[in-house]
């Protein structure tokens, strides 16, 4: 193993050692340098496993930067705590024909936290180092070593992950003692890996050679198809002084809640008997667990910790009762405790959170995905999910942060993958009620209700807890109008059922009508415009609707001025596999009536539907603009 070693080490000296002119840019094969901003000429990464917790990973890599697109590839970001140390950091900057124009090594890098002010405690530091060139293209080589100290987190090999950037060659080396066993999973690779073994190791070599750039599509899918991937999990691992063996979900379920949850529950004795009080006022356990989540929520705040194991491992429940503050692990463990002190069971769920719907790789159990706690309470007729980090959210709702995905409930008979509530479009609901007088000089007075619900429930709801002036502020980007002013706001959340939010206005909107001679010009459609979406001619990758919503928007504008005639009236109803649209336009007097129901159905569908989807809203996108000429009354 230690000749394996310094042969690695050996190899990444003589890649840093090639000639200039191997990285001369006119070398580059050209179908390479088609959409690329940056090309990745020669990587190689490597990690020898000598024991769980000690692990060289060594680095070299040579990057050329196109244009100044590509800049963020010639940045190298290392990031470091208590379990990784960073040594042997150098690099040299070649110019387009490949010629020196200059060198770096670690004491060129910036040094510092990796947390931001919401962290209170953190060990996380990251080194930097972003070259000074102006001049493209050039090219970047560099090679750096860290130590690691634990085995659970093993990064994975994702070679063609960027679409703008095209791999020339890329290598992905793994060695191990022989007996140690080891998962792994790949997707889409080229040739499957070459594996040498003898008495002393085994070592897996993958291989990726003339990976092209990808064409950036709109709405395409998170995770793209042809993906290439290597993920790597030993059976048997070591965490800080945490040691598991892990086959799959039930066993890191398992893991996580013996060795990193048992004991943590430790509430005070009056703390203990303030929950049983609470719940005392309530025959239904939902009730009770609502009462009891609104007591952690007026008791605690959230703060970031990233210290040592605090990474996995939350803190005890009466650290957090006795400091009133906890990141989501510990705040969702003090919230379990308190349920468990009235007999209402709960699991501690791993998620993946983001406002991209990414769920736990449900065939691979592993310690990479997953970067946000939450809490799931089951009940006899329904199950609610807790965010525990919000001390407003309401009760049972999670948002687009953590919906519709995969999650890692972790129990005492060991894991359960559960997917969290799902928001379906005709349950995220935008409806609004718009009620206006139009005075002869084509200004609007009137009143602006709207509800939000499902997913769409957060769309206004921080506004509501903001002063009076920065309401006014929020509420002009909402409404994006000229000459709009707000001269009531108020708002309410509706929680009998699925959380609902009021948002009532009281509005003017100053010379929105043209007047013009005889005539007002008139666009009845005011909050609600659809935007057009990017053309994708001869489409590769599948059409893909992260989420999906209903927006309903009903107005009546009553006009001073006598009207001569009527509007022709418009019923006009679109549909596609993706969504429905209805218009319907009406006069009737001095009133005009509007309603406009645009539903869009979150899915994946096939490349060649995207064009539909794209006819689709170009339609929606000009009935939303239309204008009316309305002719006033000489009587």
């Amino acid at each position: 193993m230690k000749l394996k070693y310094f042969y690695l080490i050996a190899m990444s000296l003589s890649s840093l050692a090639l000639s200039a002119q191997d990285y001369a840019v006119s070398h580059i094969p050209n179908e390479l340098k088609s959409r690329a901003t940056a090309i990745v000429r020669d990587e190689q990464t490597s990690f020898d496993m000598k024991a769980e917790n000690n692990i060289t990973e060594t680095v070299t890599r040579a990057v050329t930067i196109l244009n100044q697109s590509g800049e963020d590839y010639a940045q190298l970001t290392l990031y470091y705590d208590k379990s990784k140390v960073i040594k042997d950091i150098k690099g040299f900057v070649y110019d387009e024909f490949g010629k020196q124009i200059g060198k770096f090594n670690q004491k060129d890098f910036k040094d510092y936290s990796a947390t931001d002010g919401g962290t209170m405690y953190g060990d996380l530091r990251v080194k930097h180092y972003a070259p000074s060139v102006t001049m493209y293209p050039y090219t970047i080589v560099y090679s750096y070593e860290i130590k690691h100290g634990q085995n659970l987190f093993i990064p994975y090999w994702y070679p063609n992950r960027n679409s703008d950037l095209a791999v020339e060659k890329s290598s992905y080396q793994f060695s191990c003692k022989p007996d140690l066993n080891l998962r792994i999973k790949t997707e889409n690779l080229q040739q499957e890996a070459i594996v040498s073994k003898d008495d002393k190791g085994k070592t897996y070599t993958w291989t990726a050679t003339k990976l092209n750039a990808r064409k950036i599509e709109p709405y395409s899918p998170i995770e793209h198809p042809s993906k290439m991937v290597v993920k790597i999990v030993p059976e048997t691992f070591q965490y800080y002084k945490k040691r598991g063996t892990v086959r799959d979900w039930k066993d890191m379920g398992k893991w996580i809640h013996d060795e990193l949850l048992v004991g943590k529950q430790d509430l005070p004795a009056t703390t203990v008997e303030k929950a049983k009080q609470i719940a005392s006022q309530f025959d239904n356990p939902k009730d009770k667990a609502k009462a009891l989540y609104k007591f952690m929520q007026d008791k605690t705040r959230y703060i970031s910790i990233q210290v040592g194991i605090g990474g996995l491992e939350p803190f005890p429940a009466s650290y957090v009762d006795k400091l009133g503050y906890g990141d989501c692990k510990a705040l969702v463990n003090y919230m379990q405790a308190l349920l468990a002190a009235v007999d209402i069971p709960s699991l501690y769920c791993v998620v993946e959170s983001g406002h991209q719907k990414i769920s736990l790789d449900e065939t691979f159990a592993n310690a990479v995905d997953g970067n946000h706690i939450i809490l799931c309470v089951p009940f006899e007729n329904d199950t609610a999910w807790l965010e525990c980090t919000s001390n407003k959210s309401p009760f049972g709702y999670l948002g687009d942060f953590t919906d519709d995905r995969l999650v890692l409930a972790c129990t005492a008979e060991g894991g359960k993958v559960l997917r969290t509530h799902t928001y379906p479009a005709d349950e995220s609901l935008q409806i609004r009620k718009n009620e206006f007088k139009v005075s002869k000089d084509g200004s609007l007075d009137g009143t602006v209700a709207t509800s939000f619900s499902g997913s769409q429930f957060e769309n206004h709801f921080h506004n509501m807890f903001n002063s009076l002036p920065d309401q006014n502020k929020q509420l002009k980007k909402y409404y994006d109008v000229n000459n709009i002013a707000f001269n009531i706001i108020d708002y309410k959340v509706n929680t009998e059922a699925a959380p609902i939010l009021v948002e009532n206005l009281t509005v003017n909107i100053r010379n929105y009508v043209v007047k013009n001679g005889m005539n007002y010009i008139f666009t009845p459609n005011i909050f609600n415009i659809q935007r057009h979406i990017p053309e994708s001619r001869n489409r590769i990758n599948p059409l893909y609707i992260n989420r999906g919503y209903t927006d309903v928007d009903e107005s009546e504008f009553i006009f001073e001025e006598k009207l001569k005639g009527f509007l022709v009236p418009i019923n006009e109803k679109i549909e596609c596999p993706m969504g429905t649209y209805e218009l319907k336009i009406s006069s009737e007097g001095q009133k005009i009536n509007y309603y406009r129901k645009l539903e869009i159905k979150d899915g994946t569908y096939s490349a060649d539907q995207y064009q539909t989807y794209y006819d689709f809203i170009s339609k929606v996108a000009a009935n939303d603009r239309l204008r009316y000429t309305i002719n006033i009354s000489d009587e």
